[in-house]
């Protein structure tokens, strides 16, 4: 099971949050952080000396006993969900399926919400014929199905048009309201479940209790969603399950993020620190997932701010980023999203996302800025890890990302979010690359080299690796039908 707090790092048994994910070298760490004082240490009664030993009568069974060690517990915290949760367990175990229910109903209005949890614990399993665990997921259901329902029935009646098509991945509670051709939409559903597979194999325990409907309109329809602010390239508005993106690149995979993200926070009943949430979100706009499953965070286009900032002296002390207001971090979105990417991405290349994230979520009630999740999972201070990421920061180079006169190029132009699935050619030099492969104006370009290529960004990111005469391999789209040919890229004249 998932509760909030640190006991999965006591118990073995029954206990969610670092199931199976772990790390041992940090249990005597965590531990030290209940220890308050020394006269609170010796009290058996105390909170934290009771959650252990109720997590180790689960462990071997005495569900008698964990009764008794969860009442007096809850005497002193009468509305931890999380203990409230453990208390219907515990009866369900003994058959007393009736006090069971009434904690599992109780545990829901403290702010329980990991229902796939309750639709899955064992510990649950006699409980689940129960009138009152029934009316809990029929009412669940009704919801979901309720709002899902809406919002894709106020998508059809707002854009209807037989350019859509609709789709529902249930493994993954997707539905789907595009407007690509059959191959584009078949690429974005392959990404997205990719995305979705590492997402709950890595930092979630499953998929959001909910359906999450995802759009990706035809370019006129994004302009009126986003009443003609080219600037956004996607929305996840949670209150709806609703996530439109212009294209099916990075803003798409950004946004995706914070679906899964948020279905995670509801399951915990935490609302993550904002520069966790865009930190981590931003993160996965641009990765590449390796057939043994490992996932490389690559830089993209904000890795080149991070960098000059570094440069000039100008990047935000960690400290102050913990501490600051929602406005005051979208106040300051162009500087501090690329940080926090960056940040993010420092913690994976050390390998300890995962254990970072678990970290976050059982030491959340007492630090919801992320500080001590980076002191207990790289055992040092948080003023020797940023020092260290900063040194990292220096040592990364710069990408390539503006094609200048006399650099390699393609010798194309084109526009913003004038394409949903790629880059669409809106005028060709005479003599340029472009010309002499056969590309045509209205071609849109899907990959490069088999990287994707939806947004201008992500191609100007692989030409810019390139020198004059190197042969790159384009896959294109005319109209319904794609092909593959060869450019040889030519210097740049005139602009283009």
């Amino acid at each position: 099971m998932r509760t909030p707090g640190i006991r999965d790092r006591i118990s073995s048994g029954r206990v969610l949050g670092f199931r199976g994910r772990g790390v041992p070298a940090l249990i005597s760490l965590l531990l030290a952080l209940f220890v308050v004082t020394p006269a609170f240490g010796q009290r058996s009664d105390y909170p934290s000396s009771l959650r252990s030993r109720i997590y180790q009568a689960f462990d071997a069974a005495d569900y008698d006993r964990a009764i008794e060690l969860i009442e007096k517990y809850l005497t002193a915290i009468p509305n931890d969900p999380g203990m409230l949760y453990n208390a219907a367990c515990a009866y369900c175990q003994l058959d007393e399926f009736d006090t069971a229910a009434s904690y599992l109903y109780k545990a829901l209005k403290a702010g329980f919400r990991d229902y796939e949890l309750m639709r899955t614990d064992p510990d649950l399993e006699g409980l689940k014929t129960h009138p009152t665990y029934q009316k809990i997921f029929e009412r669940r259901d009704r919801e979901d199905g309720m709002r899902s329902r809406s919002a894709l029935a106020q998508w059809r009646s707002t854009y209807d048009s037989p350019e859509y098509f609709y789709e529902t991945d249930e493994k993954r509670r997707i539905q789907y309201a595009t407007a690509l051709d059959p191959v584009a939409h078949k690429e974005m559903r392959e990404m997205l479940e990719e995305e979705a597979d590492q997402l709950i194999g890595s930092l979630f325990s499953s998929p959001p209790g909910y359906f999450v409907l995802i759009a990706v309109p035809r370019p006129e329809d994004s302009n009126l969603f986003f009443k003609g602010r080219d600037s956004i390239g996607g929305i996840y508005q949670h209150g709806k399950r609703l996530l439109v993106a212009r294209n099916i690149g990075g803003s798409l995979r950004h946004e995706f993020f914070h679906a899964y993200h948020y279905g995670d926070m509801e399951r915990l009943n935490q609302f993550h620190h904002l520069w966790i949430q865009e930190g981590l979100a931003s993160l996965y706009e641009e990765y590449d997932i390796r057939d043994d499953g490992t996932i490389i965070f690559l830089p993209n286009e904000r890795h080149n701010i991070t960098k000059a900032r570094a440069s000039a002296g100008r990047l935000y002390r960690w400290e102050n980023i913990f501490a600051m207001t929602t406005d005051e971090f979208m106040h300051r979105a162009s500087s501090i999203y690329p940080q926090v990417r960056s940040m993010f991405r420092y913690i994976a290349e050390k390998g300890k996302l995962t254990d970072w994230y678990q970290a976050y979520t059982d030491l959340f009630p007492q630090d919801p800025t992320g500080e001590r999740a980076f002191e207990a999972v790289f055992e040092t201070s948080l003023k020797e890890i940023e020092r260290d990421w900063r040194k990292w920061v220096a040592a990364q180079p710069r990408l390539d990302l503006f094609v200048r006169s006399g650099d390699a190029s393609l010798g194309i132009r084109s526009g913003r979010n004038l394409s949903n699935d790629g880059v669409v050619i809106t005028d060709i030099l005479p003599g340029s690359a472009a010309r002499k492969a056969g590309l045509r104006r209205g071609d849109v370009i899907v990959s490069a080299d088999g990287s994707d290529t939806r947004t201008m960004a992500a191609l100007q990111k692989i030409i810019g690796t390139r020198k004059i005469g190197d042969l790159l391999t384009l896959r294109v789209r005319r109209n319904e039908e794609y092909f593959t040919l060869m450019v040889k890229l030519r210097p740049l004249i005139g602009g283009f």
